[in-house]
């Protein structure tokens, strides 16, 4: 529904990453400044510029997107940028999307300073393996990431699980619970050029997702290491990330090379062509808020394989859409993905079906109807 012009808001929406970067994160803050343009709105991003991106200043899908240069990327992951030269004069809701990175504290201050409300949504909670790591976190987490949300006006968490994760961490005040969205893959599908000869009587599992430690393509790997052979089945892995080069070599290594089709990065068309293609599509993420790909899937009548990680196992098996392995337990998602290649046709329809059933919810029409609520509120319309 288009907002009459009194309703219309004007959003400034402020996540670290954005397009052309690839991730979850960004596609959840493009998809919210899209449905609210399509309703009338008009919303601003401010993100960094990393990687490094010809424009500085453009419009996307009617979203004014300004990335700002960063002076040095502190540990790989935080870029230092300042925002003392951009505007928020006529901005009426200033929406974070994380809580830790300097350019979301930076953008708090000055949009306190400014008087503007500040809505903050909780995303993820970021595993680190080595002792260093998780005490850095820890006290991160207590001088900034509380903080961040405790100023905030209003706190939006994707899933129950993150509600009652901030509960134990400390954080007081009301939180939302809403979870991320997706847009149903519009354009046509297209198979990808590597898999147009193959034999299409073999089960076809799929992963799609940025080739990053945190997504588990290297337990993945290690899954389809378990088979000495032919695993009965093909994988194909789509994404590109910062174990692109890694997945190279270790592709080139594997036991079942030949079951194995390393794409890159894959287009919308040949996005959609995977995911109504696969007889099941594989997420062995370590950490997760609530993955794009799994709710596509999903919507796709696609059977998931999915790590149980922050609530997200349970999700599936609920739904009835998927099978749910540990997280980091290669034999288990061996396992789970043998079982499921192996499923008959009534088998793979009833876990399709469920997963339709259950993504209905998820659509960004749906969402972003609560998230305009929590808008309004903390604007006082």
């Amino acid at each position: 529904m288009e907002a009459h012009s009194s309703d219309r808001l004007h959003v400034l929406l402020v996540h670290v990453w954005y397009w052309p970067h690839i991730g979850g994160g960004n596609q959840h803050v493009e998809q919210i400044g899209r449905e609210l343009v399509r309703r009338g709105h008009r919303v601003t991003v401010w993100c960094a510029d990393v990687p490094a991106h010809e424009q500085k200043r453009f419009e996307r899908g009617g979203v004014s997107v300004i990335r700002i240069p960063p002076s040095r990327v502190l540990g790989g992951v935080d870029p230092v940028v300042s925002v003392s030269d951009l505007d928020l004069g006529d901005v009426d809701v200033v929406h974070l999307h994380d809580t830790l990175p300097l350019l979301i504290r930076r953008t708090l201050t000055k949009a306190l300073r400014a008087g503007k409300p500040v809505v903050t949504t909780y995303h993820n909670d970021y595993i680190k393996k080595t002792a260093t790591g998780r005490l850095l976190k820890r006290v991160r987490w207590a001088l900034q990431g509380r903080r961040t949300l405790h100023a905030s006006d209003a706190r939006i968490v994707l899933t129950s699980h993150f509600e009652q994760l901030l509960r134990d961490k400390g954080v007081k005040g009301s939180l939302d619970v809403i979870p991320n969205g997706f847009s149903p893959v519009e354009d046509a599908a297209a198979a990808p050029a590597a898999l147009a000869d193959r034999d299409s009587n073999r089960p076809l599992l799929a992963f799609v997702g940025r080739l990053s430690e945190q997504k588990g393509v290297d337990v993945l790997m290690d899954a389809m290491d378990a088979f000495d052979d032919d695993p009965g089945f093909d994988l194909a892995i789509a994404g590109k990330g910062e174990l692109s080069d890694w997945l190279d070599g270790r592709h080139a290594q594997a036991k079942c090379k030949d079951a194995i089709s390393v794409l890159g990065l894959v287009s919308d068309a040949e996005k959609r062509w995977l995911y109504e293609n696969a007889t099941a599509v594989v997420i062995p993420s370590r950490f997760e808020g609530l993955p794009t790909v799994l709710l596509e899937a999903m919507h796709s009548g696609t059977p998931v394989v999915m790590t149980d990680v922050n609530g997200l196992g349970a999700l599936v098996d609920e739904a009835g859409s998927g099978l749910s392995v540990p997280m980091e337990d290669p034999a288990s998602l061996a396992s789970a993905m043998t079982e499921v290649a192996r499923a008959d046709a009534d088998r793979l329809a009833e876990l399709g079906a469920g997963g339709v059933a259950a993504s209905q919810s998820y659509l960004w029409s749906s969402v972003t109807d609560s998230v305009l609520e929590v808008y309004r509120r903390v604007v006082g319309r």
